[in-house]
C-alpha cells in the first residue's frame, strides 16, 4: 500500500511570530501537529498528516496561520493589520488529484510561495505534481520591504 501522507515544513522569514489559527483534516489524521506558534526567522518547522491506514483515502487538510502587523506611518497611527496564511493540500488516493494552494490575505505585505516534491523527485516552485506519493511540501513567507 502506498504512503499517502503529506509531510510539510513552514519557513517563517519574517520578523513576526505566526500563530496557528486553525487546522483541518478532511482525510487522514495529524501525526505531527502544526505548531501553535512559529517564531521569527524560524525555518523548517515540521508537521505531518498521515493517510488513514484502513481505507486509503489520502491525506487532505488545511493549516491557517495568523499575524497582527503594526502599521507604520509618520502620523503615529497605532492601528494594525490582520494577516492570514492558508495552506490547502492533498495527497490523494485517486490518480491526478494531488494539490497544494498557499495564499495570504495581504500580498502587499508578504510574498509567499510553496515548493512540492513527490517521493524523492524534483522540487517544484508553486506547482504540485498531481499524482504520486508521498507528498512533501515547504511553505515560505517573506516580508515585502
Amino acid at each position: 500500500m502506498s504512503n499517502l501522507s503529506t509531510y510539510m515544513e513552514f519557513h517563517n522569514n519574517t520578523p513576526y511570530t505566526l500563530k496557528l489559527k486553525s487546522k483541518t483534516a478532511a482525510h487522514g489524521s495529524w501525526t505531527v501537529l502544526p505548531p501553535s506558534t512559529i517564531t521569527p526567522s524560524e525555518k523548517g518547522v515540521f508537521f505531518c498528516m498521515k493517510d488513514p491506514s484502513i481505507a486509503a483515502a489520502g491525506s487532505e487538510g488545511t493549516v491557517t496561520y495568523h499575524v497582527v502587523v503594526p502599521n507604520s506611518n509618520e502620523e503615529g497611527d497605532n492601528s494594525t493589520t490582520d494577516v492570514t496564511f492558508i495552506a490547502r493540500f492533498c495527497d490523494s488516493y485517486s490518480v491526478g488529484n494531488n494539490y497544494c494552494y498557499f495564499s495570504t490575505s495581504n500580498p502587499e505585505l508578504f510574498a509567499i510561495y510553496f515548493e512540492a516534491e513527490i517521493d524523492g523527485g524534483d522540487w517544484h516552485k508553486n506547482f504540485c505534481p498531481d499524482s504520486g506519493h508521498p507528498l512533501h511540501l515547504k511553505f515560505f513567507v517573506h516580508p515585502i520591504l
